[in-house]
C-alpha cells in the first residue's frame, strides 16, 4: 500500500466510527453545525495541515493527498470546516507574498485552531472579479473595504475572513478579523455546509494584513478559486460513489411484484448509468490532479468541476427515485445526498460557467471585424 492508501484507510476508518448518519444529524443540530471533537481529532492526525508547509507546522503534502481526504468526507456527507481552512485559507496563505502573515495564520490552520475562511466572490458567489461587490480604496497605512461577499463557506463562526476586494488598480486579498464585519447566515437546502454573507462597512485594514501588494492578487485569487472548484469536485466523486453503492444494494433488497427491483431492466440501466458517471467523474478529477500546477490546470479543473457537478446531482436524483417513497423522507439519507450535490453543483462556479470557461480556453476567440 502507498502512503496515500494508508491515508485513505485511516480517514475512512475514523469516519466509519464517528460519522455515521446519526452522528451527522446530531452535529447538524448542534451549535457549531459540525462535531468539534471530530474536527480536533482530524487536526491531531494532521489532516487540517496537509496543504500547510512544514515550516508552518503542516505536512507540506500535495493537493492529491487532500483530495483523498475530501473524497472520504464526501462519501459520508460530513459537516466539517475543512474546505474553508484546510483548503482555501491554506492555499491563499501558502502562496501569498506576506511571510509574516503566513507565519501567524498558517500554524492556526494546521492545528485546527482559529477558524479561517475565504470570501472570494460576489454577493451571489460569482467568481469573476468584475462581479465582486467588495471594493477597496487606499487609505494611509492600508486600505478601506466596503461591500458584500456572499455564499462564503463556514463564514458563521469564523474568526478570520480572508476577503477578496476589487479596486481601481486590481484585486487584493486581506485578512480581516470577523469581529469587524457583519456575518449573516445564508440558509440553503444543504444543512451540511454552512454558508454566510460577509458585510464590510468602512473596515480599515492595515498594510501588514494584506496577502499581497494592493492590486497584485489576480494570480493568487485564480489559484484559490481553482483549488475550491477541484476540492468540491473531489468531494463530489466520493458522494456519487457512496450513493451508487448504497442504491445498488437497496435495489437488490427492495421487492416489487414479488421480485427485487434490481432485476428490472430499467433499474439495471439506471444503476449502470450511475456507475459510469462515477467512473467518468473519477477520471476527470484524476486528470485535474495530474494537471495541478501545470499549464493545463485551469482547463482540467473546470472540466472536472463541470462534469462532476452534473454527474453527482444526477446520481443523487436517481437514488431518490430508486428508493421510492422512503427516499423523500427525513429518516433516509437520500435527501442529504441530493441536497449536498445540488449545492456543490452551484458553489465556486456552476457547471455551465465552467463549461464556458473551458470553451474560452480551448477555442480561438472570434475575429472582430
Amino acid at each position: 500500500m502507498s502512503e496515500r492508501d494508508d491515508l485513505r484507510a485511516m480517514v475512512r476508518e475514523l469516519l466509519t466510527d464517528r460519522s455515521g448518519s446519526q452522528h451527522v444529524r446530531a452535529a447538524l443540530d448542534g451549535p457549531d453545525g459540525f462535531d468539534p471533537s471530530l474536527w480536533r481529532t482530524m487536526a491531531e492526525l494532521g489532516v487540517a495541515g496537509l496543504l500547510v508547509p512544514e515550516e508552518h507546522g503542516g505536512m507540506g503534502a500535495e493537493f492529491a493527498d487532500m483530495a483523498v481526504v475530501l473524497h472520504e468526507l464526501g462519501r459520508r456527507v460530513v459537516p466539517l470546516p475543512i474546505f474553508s481552512g484546510a483548503v482555501l485559507a491554506a492555499t491563499a496563505l501558502g502562496s501569498c507574498g506576506n511571510p509574516d502573515l503566513a507565519s501567524e495564520l498558517l500554524p492556526e490552520v494546521a492545528a485546527g485552531g482559529q477558524r479561517i475562511t475565504v470570501a472570494i466572490g460576489g454577493p451571489a458567489g460569482q467568481l469573476p472579479v468584475s462581479a465582486w461587490a467588495v471594493r477597496w480604496t487606499a487609505e494611509a497605512g492600508g486600505v478601506r473595504l466596503d461591500g458584500v461577499s456572499g455564499y462564503v463557506l463556514d463564514a458563521p463562526g469564523s474568526d478570520v475572513v480572508i476577503v477578496g476586494a476589487a479596486g481601481p488598480d486590481g484585486p487584493l486579498l486581506a485578512a480581516v478579523d470577523s469581529s469587524v464585519t457583519r456575518i449573516e447566515h445564508q440558509p440553503t437546502t444543504d444543512r451540511t455546509r454552512r454558508v454566510g454573507r460577509v458585510v464590510l462597512e468602512g473596515v480599515m485594514v492595515p498594510r501588514e494584513r494584506l496577502l499581497t501588494d494592493p492590486g497584485a492578487a489576480g494570480a493568487l485569487i485564480g489559484r484559490v478559486q481553482r483549488a475550491a472548484a477541484l476540492a468540491v469536485a473531489a468531494s463530489g466523486v466520493g458522494l456519487a460513489e457512496r450513493v451508487t453503492t448504497e442504491t445498488a444494494a437497496y435495489a437488490r433488497q427492495r421487492n416489487q411484484f414479488g421480485r427485487p427491483i434490481g432485476s428490472f431492466q430499467a433499474v439495471k440501466h439506471t444503476c449502470a448509468d450511475m456507475a459510469v458517471a462515477v467512473e467518468c467523474s473519477r477520471v476527470a478529477v484524476d486528470q485535474a490532479l495530474a494537471a495541478w500546477g501545470g499549464p493545463d490546470e485551469e482547463r482540467a479543473v473546470s472540466t472536472a468541476k463541470a462534469f462532476v457537478g452534473d454527474a453527482a446531482a444526477q446520481v443523487c436524483a436517481d437514488a431518490v427515485q430508486m428508493h421510492g417513497g422512503i427516499g423523500y423522507t427525513w429518516e433516509h439519507d437520500a435527501h442529504l445526498w441530493l441536497k449536498r450535490a445540488l449545492l456543490d453543483q452551484a458553489l465556486f462556479g456552476s457547471s455551465s460557467w465552467h463549461r464556458r470557461r473551458v470553451a474560452d480556453l480551448v477555442l480561438p476567440s472570434p475575429l472582430v471585424a
